[in-house]
């Protein structure tokens, strides 16, 4: 049977005759780069891979230095990695850039392991950037998209019309559907990531004090972002139960006697590739932390120690178990048997970076061998 009518050979004729439409050819690039959280990445599965992901939320959720988290570790962790942080909106002040660890350069500095900002709400004109970049791409770059936020783009000729014509603006979920048809498959199959902040349309009026949280409505962009998007997430509002006090067992905060330290912010997982859609992660957020340092993940390590028994409490002491030093011994690492106060085994896991990097490995593997 010749090729003209073997089924194989018809379709190998076509994917060649065709191959501008179609990807088939070209290598899948995959990697996991992770939140910055120990107990966010395990409930991503090890953390976000490539392609685009969806961050919805209230005003001060979150939902930017989360990005901003992200995108410091990709330039860190990928290789040939540059970022682009799509400024649609007054954010990202200085201070924000100084607490997020990622290095921003203009356009004649930018290179791999930096992020320029590129300040326009122009949807033509940004769009047109992440598909010249990812198209045109002989030196195989892998580029970290950051759209903050869809609902402030607008089209070009939208941009010119009246107040009066205000309503005929085009809106978020037309930009993002014709965004995701023209480029959302080649941004996953080709390695790079986009994260689209997105805001959602609240019906109640948030109390900050309530304890129990007022769930969201309908977030912006429309329903292509919910198709396109790999991992849709939510993040929730601060309630005054999610605050970290310096002494946890004095429930009321005082300025001198018992500062606000921290709070736990929290997001929602509404689409993911594994079976944590609905569950909300929580997750600590250290203040005064600069250099991309905010979330606290040496509480995240001192918590999962407490969890898994590897270090029990009595009275002010604490006592590691005779199954932890061992794991700890086999590795390299020297470690107090017993501990006097929670302050000093802060200052232990703080200070000793290459335990806490250990730590986070080994309940990361734990996790994932156990849901494999």
């Amino acid at each position: 049977m010749s090729d003209s009518i073997n089924p194989a050979g018809i379709l190998n004729n076509f994917l060649k005759a065709n191959k501008s439409d179609h990807y088939n050819f070209e290598e899948t690039i995959d990697y996991k780069v992770s939140s910055g959280s120990l107990q966010f990445d395990m409930h991503l599965g090890g953390g976000f891979g490539p392609g685009l992901h969806r961050f919805t939320g209230i005003n001060e959720g979150g939902k930017t230095s989360e990005s901003l988290e992200l995108m410091k570790n990709f330039l860190k962790t990928i290789p040939k990695a540059r970022g682009v942080y799509i400024k649609a909106e007054g954010r990202l002040s200085p201070e924000m850039q100084k607490r997020s660890g990622v290095k921003f350069v203009n356009q004649d500095e930018w290179k791999e392991g930096t992020c320029f900002v590129y300040e326009s709400n122009i949807y033509e004109s940004a769009m047109s950037l992440i598909k010249e970049l990812i198209t045109n791409n002989e030196d195989k770059n892998l580029y970290c998209f950051i759209v903050d936020s869809i609902d402030g783009l607008i089209r070009r000729d939208d941009n010119s019309k009246s107040f009066e014509d205000a309503s005929k603006v085009a809106g978020g979920a037309l930009i993002a559907s014709d965004f995701c048809k023209k480029t959302s498959v080649a941004l996953g199959k080709r390695g790079h990531m986009a994260i689209f902040i997105s805001q959602v349309r609240a019906d109640i009026k948030i109390d900050p004090y309530s304890k129990s949280p007022i769930r969201q409505t309908t977030a912006t962009g429309g329903n292509a972002l919910l198709h396109f998007a790999n991992n849709i997430l939510e993040f929730e509002p601060r309630f005054k139960g999610d605050l970290i006090l310096q002494n946890p067992s004095i429930k009321t905060p005082d300025v001198k006697k018992n500062p606000i330290i921290g709070h736990f912010a929290k997001v929602t997982i509404k689409k993911s590739a594994n079976e944590k859609t609905n569950t909300t992660i929580p997750y600590p957020i250290r203040y005064g932390r600069t250099g991309g340092t905010s979330i606290w993940v040496e509480k995240e390590i001192i918590d999962m120690l407490y969890g898994w028994e590897f270090i029990t409490k009595a009275g002010a002491w604490l006592k590691a178990t005779h199954d932890f030093m061992e794991l700890l011994t086999s590795k390299g690492f020297t470690f107090p048997e017993e501990i006097q106060g929670e302050a000093k085994l802060f200052k232990h896991i703080e200070e000793d970076k290459d335990l806490s990097a250990f730590l986070i490995e080994y309940f990361r593997e734990q996790v994932a061998a156990v849901e494999a």
